[in-house]
């Protein structure tokens, strides 16, 4: 009998239609299981979720550490002979400021030559000798000794505190030595240049006496009536916390205001409770139970509730660093009824205009202050090697890892119990292709011999 190419052909029975039966009735356990993986992604999900809540409530208690939350000061100007910024040393008050004269540098300017790449003599030591006392060596010993060379030798020596370039003026003998100080003040000015073993070529182009100077001039201002002289233009400590940085001189008095800078306490503090509601508003929407639609994926789930719990205690901690404040209540931050914090805008801002140092303590201290508590709490949660909700997204990727494997393996027991239905499903019909064709081969001898023995 001819091989048969489809089950049921041989024996006529919808033996097919049978198999992918089973085949459904097998691969069920195929849906059970990527119902709990589902499951489990959504969970695994909202851990990440609940982390990175969690994370940012973390970043927003960081931000009350160092001066740059507490203690800001906002400092502006009447003109532009000046630009002012305050540090958080600085004092509340105003300066009458005026800025006579800038700090500037010295230059110097030699003779005329004709020849810029000409020698200037052989070798030499040049010494440059400050006001302050300072002595600057130029060592040119076994080196050119044209202007071109000096100017490239200057340059090249940072430790001078020195610039030099060419000038050329147009006359006979044009090219002439410029040379600079970098810094600013009289203090930094050249008073003497000697040259040491040299022919006397190089010292005759080095003598101080024969340049012409553009003299170097320290900075000059009138605070409040004082007068005020110093090298630089920038101008630190004249006034406690404050940085002056000098633009131009001015007969007209400028007036500087410094103040008090809340602006980023109040940022800092508007970020900590929104983060902190963030993380709470999380909880209780993965944690809700809704009749009809039933529980979401965290309704029940331990690990959120110890999460809600350890946050909870960041509005009961209690300070005992001896200052105003020992807790969030007292600075008007409260709990509501749905578990999310609200400041009382007026009661924060009556205890900051009048004690915004104890406020800074009561976030700022290291060993009992809320930053720090904050965030250990936040550390407890989220540390990538022991906090809990660390501990409970790894057990979900594990249980996800096993659902996996566990799919596979049962795909396989599947696959292999079709292969055994699908080789009996075959041999039964073969067996009763064969059974009706002896049946049809019976049933046509018998009608023969009836036909025979009728006659």
């Amino acid at each position: 009998m001819a091989n048969i190419s489809s089950i049921g052909v041989g024996s006529g029975l919808d033996l097919s239609t049978l198999l992918e039966g089973l085949r459904t009735s097998e691969e069920s356990v195929l849906s059970t299981i990527t119902q709990r993986k589902s499951t489990e992604n959504a969970r695994l999900s909202a851990y990440g979720q609940l982390s990175s809540a969690i994370e940012k409530l973390q970043t927003a208690a960081k931000a009350f550490e160092g001066d740059t939350t507490f203690g800001q000061y906002t400092s502006t100007q009447t003109g532009e002979s000046f630009s002012a910024s305050a540090s958080s040393s600085a004092v509340a008050g105003s300066y009458r400021i005026k800025v006579e004269s800038l700090a500037s540098t010295q230059t110097l300017i030699a003779g005329g030559v004709a020849d810029k790449a000409a020698a200037n003599g052989t070798g030499g030591v040049v010494k440059f000798t400050l006001k302050n006392g300072e002595v600057k060596t130029l060592d040119l010993t076994g080196k050119g000794t044209s202007l071109q060379d000096i100017a490239k030798a200057i340059n090249a020596d940072k430790e001078l505190g020195l610039s030099a370039s060419i000038m050329n003026d147009g006359s006979g003998t044009p090219f002439r030595l410029m040379i600079s100080t970098t810094a600013t003040g009289t203090q930094a000015a050249i008073s003497e240049i000697t040259v040491e073993g040299n022919d006397g070529a190089l010292g005759a182009l080095l003598n101080k006496t024969g340049m012409t100077e553009q003299a170097a001039t320290d900075a000059v201002i009138h605070v409040n009536g004082i007068k005020v002289t110093q090298a630089t233009n920038k101008l630190e400590g004249v006034i406690q916390g404050v940085t002056l940085n000098l633009n131009k001189a001015d007969t007209t008095e400028q007036t500087l205001t410094v103040s008090r800078n809340d602006d980023k306490t109040k940022s800092a503090i508007n970020e900590f409770i929104t983060a902190y509601n963030n993380v709470q508003k999380f909880i209780k929407s993965s944690t809700a139970y809704t009749e009809g639609a039933g529980g979401s994926i965290l309704n029940g789930d331990n690990t959120a509730r110890t999460v809600q719990t350890r946050l909870s205690g960041i509005m009961s901690f209690q300070s005992s660093n001896g200052g105003a404040f020992k807790t969030l209540s007292d600075l008007g931050i409260r709990t509501q009824a749905d578990g999310s914090i609200k400041l009382d805008e007026e009661k924060f801002d009556k205890a900051l205009t009048e004690n915004r140092d104890d406020i800074a303590k009561l976030f700022q201290d290291k060993t009992n202050g809320i930053a720090t508590y904050t965030q250990n709490v936040t550390k407890s949660l989220i540390s990538s090697t022991t906090g809990i909700v660390t501990t409970a997204s790894n057990g979900t990727k594990t249980r996800i890892e096993e659902l996996n494997s566990q799919y596979e393996r049962k795909q396989a027991q599947i696959e292999a119990t079709m292969e055994r239905y699908r080789a009996q499903f075959t041999a039964l019909d073969s067996l009763v292709a064969k059974m009706n064709g002896t049946s049809a081969y019976l049933s046509q001898q018998l009608s023969m011999w009836n036909t025979s023995g009728s006659k």
